[in-house]
């Protein structure tokens, strides 16, 4: 991927794909009506809450907002996959890569497991 190649020729030649089919104006653009359609949901949920005088938490609102458009501009629409809360399995892919892992150093520890890491 683009994030983790050292900058040189194929950087460069991947960037500027990049550029060319994916970044376009109108391949933006094309997004538009999933994107309104989770919007629309988003502000629809806001009134509900405001009508019954509830506390809404924004932060957690926006950052499922977001999660949502991603995920539906990825895999299309979200309603086919809110079963598999891909929101929970990513949130734990993250952690499971970022969390130091003893055995990574120590590799007879690992048949071990003294972290707990291997749910």
């Amino acid at each position: 991927g683009i994030a983790f190649t050292e900058y040189g020729p194929y950087w460069r030649s991947l960037r500027k794909f990049c550029n060319q089919q994916h970044f376009t104006a109108s391949k933006i653009e094309s997004f538009a009506p999933s994107r309104k359609e989770v919007l629309t949901h988003f502000i629809e949920s806001l009134k509900e809450a405001a009508a019954a005088k509830e506390v809404v938490n924004i932060s957690k609102k926006v950052g499922n907002l977001n999660a949502k458009m991603i995920l539906n501009m990825i895999l299309g629409p979200v309603k086919k996959y809110e079963e598999f809360n891909l929101k929970e399995i990513i949130e734990e892919l993250l952690y499971m890569v970022g969390v130091f892992n003893l055995a990574d150093f120590v590799p007879f520890l690992g048949a071990f497991d003294l972290q707990v890491l291997c749910l």
